[in-house]
């Protein structure tokens, strides 16, 4: 009787494993719409982890003993308790409803509500020594056909959310999900000038800084003195600010910028922003490398966003970053059009004093070329949009996971 008891403990045992290690298919849509909601973070307030959902709205997140958190800029947040992530996959979010004030102006002095973040910085945003494990996503597209899928486990680690120089943070890697980099593509009868470091990146120091908001800041107002912003919407909690500056001339082209920033009427924090830089005339002209046949490549414009959370502390929490670029390769009178596009999303976020040297990026040069060309599969990370799989099985002969 005692060996039948102690199978069934170790039984229920083993359950109690399994269902704690089990991930679970989530489906987000838009309530009204009933599209889907592409970077929904889905996360545990209690533990700082989490995922977020791809361009199909669809996210894999690990089955844990606490609620749920569904939480997007543009829409209401919503809590899943434990019982209703195992009775259904799919959720809905409301879009968020903002009435302007009746006080509201129609200007804003943005430079101040910027300096007054930049003054309050440390009250502001997380200011302590932490451990971000985040899913590091590059693609890059040509003609509307992806040509790059980098797919990686990065942790950075910092001594708090702000940078004053680059011996402040250190940038591991981790799992590598999927490191495809194919040729362009353009250079059609010069095959060999198609080489994927002919395609462009984005560079890692550049990078890096931008996602620091203390960095993105300071350069900011450097470039743009002199903004035109508007308060676009208001609510009790959130202030929705856009922004636009007048063309502005180099010696060879013009550009200016504009976005929207969200901030929290509570704090005055950011909790959003979004800038666009365009360009007219950006054109660099140059030669292919064997065959000397000239090729124009035209900077068309570049965006970054940033996204933030409340963390456990009550301070801001960066939660996901996006910088990308669209631009066109003119050769041989044929204009073809590209787009580049790196993405942060911050997984799980733990305090950490100290952190190993192993497996530091090197910052000098672009993430692609510090990834091994093996794959290295994982379980838990950002889930492949449908056109995503598609490239990878047809590239790797991976099916669809």
């Amino acid at each position: 009787m005692k060996k039948i008891k102690n199978c069934f403990r170790i039984i229920i045992l083993l359950n109690s494993i399994i269902s704690y290690s089990q991930n679970r298919a989530i489906l987000i849509l838009d309530s009204v719409t009933k599209l889907p909601i592409e970077t929904v973070n889905i996360y545990y307030p209690e533990i700082q982890e989490g995922t977020f959902t791809n361009s199909d709205g669809e996210a894999s997140i690990n089955i844990r003993d606490y609620d749920l958190k569904i939480s997007h800029i543009a829409y209401q947040e919503k809590n899943i308790n434990s019982k209703e992530l195992q009775n259904s996959n799919t959720f809905y979010l409301t879009p968020k409803s903002i009435d302007l004030d009746e006080v509201v102006v129609s200007s804003f002095n943005l430079n101040k509500a910027l300096l007054y973040v930049l003054k309050n910085y440390e009250k502001l945003y997380e200011n302590q020594a932490f451990e971000k494990e985040c899913n590091f996503k590059e693609t890059l597209s040509i003609d509307n056909k992806l040509k790059r899928l980098i797919l990686t486990k990065v942790n950075w680690w910092s001594k708090s959310y702000q940078i004053k120089h680059l011996s402040d943070l250190k940038m591991r890697l981790g799992a590598i999900d999927y490191n495809i980099n194919n040729p362009m593509d353009v250079f059609m009868d010069i095959p060999k000038d198609n080489i994927p470091s002919n395609s462009g990146f984005i560079n890692t120091t550049n990078l890096i800084s931008s996602i620091y908001l203390n960095s993105f800041l300071v350069n900011f107002i450097k470039y743009n003195p002199d903004l035109e912003a508007v308060i676009e919407k208001s609510s009790d909690n959130e202030l929705i600010v856009s922004f636009t500056s007048d063309w502005k001339s180099t010696s060879n082209y013009l550009y200016r910028s504009k976005g929207k920033i969200i901030f929290d009427k509570k704090t005055k924090a950011i909790i959003s922003i979004t800038n666009e830089v365009e360009n007219q005339n950006r054109i660099t002209k140059s030669f292919t490398v064997r065959g000397n046949k000239r090729f124009s490549y035209e900077n068309i414009n570049s965006v970054s966003i940033l996204n933030f959370i409340k963390n456990k502390s009550n301070h801001w929490s960066l939660n996901s970053f996006e910088v990308s670029a669209d631009f066109n390769i003119t050769y041989n009178d044929v204009k073809h059009n590209g787009n580049i596009k790196n993405n942060l999303f911050v997984l799980k976020d733990t305090p950490m004093e100290k952190v190993k040297n192993l497996g530091l990026i090197n910052l000098s040069k672009p993430i692609y070329q510090n990834l091994p060309k093996d794959n290295i599969t994982t379980a838990s990370s950002i889930l492949l949009s449908n056109e995503e799989r598609s490239f990878i099985d047809v590239n790797s002969g991976i099916k669809n996971r």
